[in-house]
C-alpha cells in the first residue's frame, strides 16, 4: 500500500472519530439545553405556586373570592405552559410524574373554581385545599431537585465522555504518527545508507540491490539503485579513460626506453652479419644470447604497458603495500630517466597486507607520479614514502615532489571531475578517478601544496582486518 493511501485511511479514520465526537457533543448539549429549559419551566412553576399559595392564604383568612380568582388565573396560565412544555419535561421526569403534576394542579384549580362558581365553601374544603396545595408545592420542589440532579449528571457524563473521546483520538493519533514516523524514518534511513554508499563511491553495493517498489519512497530508492548502475558503468569508463590518459604520457618515456634495446639489436645484427664467417659456434651463441636479452627487455616493457592499459574486472586480494609501490614505480621508470627526476623511496618494513585491486591502486600512484614529474620540468626529486598511519589501522603512501606547487585558490577543486591545472593539456579526470578508486577501497586521499616548494599527496588505505573484512569487501566488489 502506498504512503498516500495509508495517510488517506488514517485521516479518514480520524475524521470519522471527530464526527462521532461532534455528534455526541451536539446530542449532549441539546440534552442539556432541554434540561435547562425544563428547570426553567419548573422554576417558574414554583414561583407561580408561591403566588397561588399566597392567594390561597388570603382566601382562607378573608373569605374573599377575588383571591381564588387570582389563584385560578395564575394556575390556568401555568397549566397551559406545562402542557405545551411536555416535550421538555417528560424525557427527564417520565410521563407518570408529569401527569401527577397535571392532575394535582387541575385538582387544585377545580377546588378553587367550585367555590367561585357556587360561592359556597364545602365541608373540609380548607383542609383538602391546603393539602392539595402542599402536595403540589412538594412535587414541584422535588421535580426541580431531580431535574437539577439530572443536569449535573448529564454534564458530568458529557465531560467524561468528551475527555475519553479526546483521549482515544490522542492515542490513535500517537499510534498513527508513531507508525508513520517509524515507517518513513526506516525507509529514509535505507535511502540515507544508499546515498552515503554512493558518496563513498561504492556504486556496486547499491546497484546489486533488488527493489520491488510498493511506496513512493521505494520508488525513489529504486531510482537511486538504477542511478547507481549507471554511475557504476560511467565510473568504469572514467577509470579506463584515466588509464589511457596516463598511458599517453607514459608512451613518450617508453619510446625512449625501447630505442636503446632496438638500437642494440640492430647494431648486433649488423655486426653479426658482417663477421659471421669469422665467428665460432660459441661466439655466435653469445651474439644470439645478447639479442635475446634485448628482446626480453622490450617484451617486459610492452607487457607492463599492456597490463596497465587493459580493462578488467576488479580483483581484490591481499597485497603488500611495498610491492604495489615498487611495481608502480617500474611503470614510470622510463619516464623518470628522460625527465631528470630522481626517485627517493622509503618503505617501512613488516607492513600488514591491504585487501585491494592492485592494478587500480597502481593506476592511482602512476597518475600521482606523472603529475609530479610534469610539475618538475627542469628536474627535481620525487619522494615516495610508505608507512603505517598513527591514527588508525591503515597504510599511508606519501608522494611528494619539489615542483611548482598548486595555487591555494584552486587547491580545494583538484579532485573535481574535469578540473585541470594543465589547461588544455589535461583532461581533468586523473585525480577525480583516483579519488573515486581510493574511496571505493574505503580509503582517503588528500593533498597539501605550497607554490614554488612542491606538492604532497597522502593516500591512506586500511589494512586487511581478516576474514570478516575480506568477506564483506569481496561481496561488495565481486561483480565489478
Amino acid at each position: 500500500m502506498s504512503i498516500r493511501k495509508r495517510i488517506i485511511i488514517a485521516v479518514a479514520i480520524q475524521a470519522i472519530l471527530i464526527c462521532i465526537i461532534c455528534i455526541f457533543a451536539y446530542i449532549s448539549f441539546d440534552t442539556v439545553l432541554s434540561k435547562l429549559r425544563a428547570i426553567e419551566i419548573i422554576d417558574d412553576l414554583n414561583i407561580s405556586l408561591l403566588e397561588m399559595r399566597k392567594a390561597e392564604k388570603n382566601y382562607l383568612l378573608e373569605k374573599n373570592n377575588d383571591a381564588l380568582k387570582e389563584l385560578v388565573e395564575i394556575g390556568t396560565e401555568r397549566l397551559e405552559i406545562i402542557q405545551s412544555s411536555k416535550s421538555y419535561i417528560v424525557p427527564g421526569l417520565g410521563k407518570n410524574i408529569f401527569y401527577d403534576l397535571l392532575n394535582n394542579l387541575n385538582q387544585y384549580l377545580e377546588l378553587a373554581k367550585g367555590v367561585i362558581a357556587t360561592n359556597i365553601t364545602p365541608p373540609h374544603f380548607e383542609s383538602q385545599f391546603r393539602q392539595v396545595g402542599h402536595e403540589l408545592t412538594n412535587l414541584s420542589e422535588l421535580l426541580l431537585k431531580r431535574e437539577r440532579k439530572n443536569v449535573n449528571r448529564i454534564i458530568f457524563s458529557m465531560v467524561v465522555m468528551l475527555f475519553t473521546s479526546l483521549g482515544i483520538i490522542f492515542i490513535f493519533q500517537v499510534i498513527v504518527w508513531k507508525y508513520f514516523f517509524s515507517f518513513i524514518i526506516k525507509e529514509l534511513s535505507v535511502m540515507e545508507h544508499l546515498i552515503k554508499m554512493i558518496s563513498q563511491g561504492r556504486f556496486h553495493e547499491v546497484a546489486v540491490k533488488s527493489i520491488s517498489p510498493h511506496t513512493e519512497i521505494d520508488i525513489a530508492i529504486k531510482a537511486i539503485t538504477d542511478m547507481s548502475r549507471e554511475l557504476e558503468r560511467r565510473e568504469a569508463e572514467l577509470i579506463q579513460s584515466g588509464k589511457l590518459a596516463s598511458l599517453g604520457v607514459l608512451v613518450s618515456g617508453v619510446a625512449h626506453e625501447l630505442g636503446n634495446p632496438l638500437n642494440n639489436i640492430s647494431m648486433m645484427a649488423q655486426t653479426y652479419i658482417s663477421i659471421y664467417d669469422m665467428l665460432g659456434d660459441e661466439e655466435k651463441k653469445n651474439f644470439m644470447g645478447d639479442i635475446l636479452n634485448q628482446t626480453e627487455r622490450i617484451k617486459k616493457i610492452i607487457q607492463n604497458l599492456l597490463d596497465f592499459s587493459r580493462s578488467k574486472k576488479q580483483e581484490l586480494k591481499d597485497y603488500s603495500p611495498g610491492d604495489i609501490v615498487e611495481q608502480s614505480i617500474e611503470f614510470v621508470d622510463n619516464h623518470l630517466k628522460i625527465s631528470k627526476v630522481k626517485v627517493h623511496k622509503s618503505i617501512a618494513a613488516n607492513l600488514p597486507p591491504i585487501f585491494v585491486d592492485a592494478s587500480q591502486i597502481q593506476q592511482v600512484l602512476v597518475n600521482l607520479y606523472i603529475n609530479a614529474i610534469q610539475a618538475m620540468p627542469e628536474g627535481g626529486g620525487l619522494f615516495i614514502e610508505v608507512y603505517p598511519s598513527q591514527e588508525n589501522g591503515s597504510v599511508v603512501i606519501e608522494v611528494r615532489d619539489t615542483g611548482t606547487g598548486i595555487n591555494q585558490e584552486i587547491l580545494p577543486y583538484i579532485f573535481d571531475p574535469f578540473f585541470s591545472t594543465k589547461g588544455t593539456k589535461g583532461t581533468g579526470l586523473g585525480l577525480s578517478v583516483s579519488y573515486g578508486i581510493i574511496r571505493q577501497h574505503h580509503g582517503d586521499i588528500s593533498v597539501e601544496s605550497q607554490e614554488g616548494k612542491g606538492t604532497t599527496f597522502l593516500v591512506k588505505i586500511p589494512f586487511h582486518q581478516g576474514k570478516a573484512g575480506e568477506g564483506n569487501a569481496q561481496e561488495n566488489h565481486s561483480h565489478r
